[in-house]
């Protein structure tokens, strides 16, 4: 679950005290240079510089400098994340202000026992007037790891060797009979922002059964570029979080058990989400790889044993994705965000080749997304076939 910050009231007066010191810096400033269009002038260059709009969004969101190495920009970012958010160091509420209100994330982290409770996602006020295109790289956080090209943000206390792990990454054989893809979607009514004739019934706050607007799109958008490649996909279409969000992978997880016993030649496992990145004030974030037009960013989120969990497969599975992640990294340097490795295991307990993808953010347009799909299921053709 990530945490939605409450303002604290300093926030508050911060910004009526900002307002205040405007008005009566400009009365300054035309009294001491006798000039009040320069006076003017020089309060806008004031106002408008990064430094102080930044301190005054860092107060507005609670975010204050924690010394974890990461700047204001970086721990904004994240912490709108559904799935980053967990990642920031707790910041504990000052003792006059209630605790933090639960608001249910858009990616279930894990598939909770039988004696924990889901949350369904809550629905949000609307959508802003503006999207925010953000290109995500590794911040200046410890808890990121950089072998060259390859970025991990590591929620672990794993210690992470990057070059050893992509050395002994599996290879993954597309020959043999029957299919070797299984694509699935945990949460297969997200959806993306409506945009031309993208369009489609809401079942949620950015959700949708209808499966050629949500994630089965994108999933078939993978499976065609895998069987153009004459690769064999099963792609199971189930609505796992529909009509019930709660223990959408326990539901999930069944049916990767049945496809992998059915079709034993299975050697990739795709759960294909997309992430959602807004901030408290309800401005959306989207990501964008910078380096392909009208392209999304893409997310590998691997899941390990740290916290307890029998997962015997995930130095090999992430070992796969930092494989995939350097191969997307020297073809297009910011497809790719960088690979998250967290303490959960999302379904990934079940077989070696299983990956968690999440494809743009809710802010982006489907498009965009179809387009990084089609760029990461490219890649993973090209490492299958050599």
């Amino acid at each position: 679950m990530r945490k939605k910050r409450t303002t604290r009231p300093w926030a508050r007066g911060l910004r009526t005290g900002a307002a205040a010191l405007v008005g009566v810096l400009a009365v300054w400033l035309a009294w001491l240079v006798g000039d009040p269009a320069a006076a003017l002038d020089q309060l806008r260059e004031w106002a408008g510089s990064a430094q102080v709009s930044l301190a005054l969004l860092s107060a507005e969101l609670g975010l204050e400098e924690q010394g974890d190495g990461l700047s204001r920009w970086d721990r904004m970012v994240l912490a709108q994340s559904s799935l980053l958010g967990g990642v920031l160091p707790s910041q504990e509420p000052e003792e006059s202000a209630p605790p933090p209100s639960e608001s249910g994330d858009l990616l279930e982290l894990d598939p909770p026992g039988e004696d924990e409770e889901a949350s369904a996602p809550l629905p949000s006020a609307g959508a802003p007037e503006g999207i925010i295109p953000k290109t995500m790289v590794a911040g200046s956080s410890a808890k990121y790891i950089t072998s060259g090209s390859v970025s991990v943000y590591n929620h672990t206390d794993y210690a992470i060797d990057i070059p050893a792990l992509i050395q002994n990454a599996p290879q993954l054989s597309a020959s043999g009979e029957g299919p070797k893809v299984l694509i699935y979607h945990s949460h297969a009514t997200e959806s993306y922002t409506m945009s031309g004739t993208d369009v489609y019934e809401s079942s949620g706050d950015h959700r949708t059964l209808d499966t050629s607007q949500n994630m089965v799109r994108v999933g078939e958008e993978m499976k065609a570029v895998f069987e153009a490649a004459g690769i064999g996909v099963v792609h199971d279409t189930t609505l796992y979080d529909y009509p019930s969000y709660n223990d959408a992978y326990n539901r999930s997880v069944q049916g990767v058990a049945e496809n992998l016993k059915k079709y034993p030649s299975i050697v990739l496992v795709l759960d294909v989400h997309r992430d959602a990145l807004v901030a408290n004030d309800g401005t959306i974030y989207k990501v964008v790889a910078g380096t392909v037009d009208d392209c999304a960013q893409v997310m590998m989120v691997m899941g390990s044993d740290a916290t307890g969990q029998v997962h015997p497969n995930w130095k090999v599975n992430l070992a796969l994705a930092l494989s995939i992640q350097s191969a997307l990294s020297g073809k297009w340097s910011t497809l790719a965000r960088p690979l998250v490795l967290r303490p959960t295991r999302f379904n990934q307990h079940l077989s070696t080749g299983t990956i968690l993808v999440e494809v743009g953010t809710h802010g982006n347009t489907l498009q965009e997304a179809i387009t990084a799909a089609r760029l990461y299921a490219r890649t993973v053709v090209e490492l299958m076939e050599r």
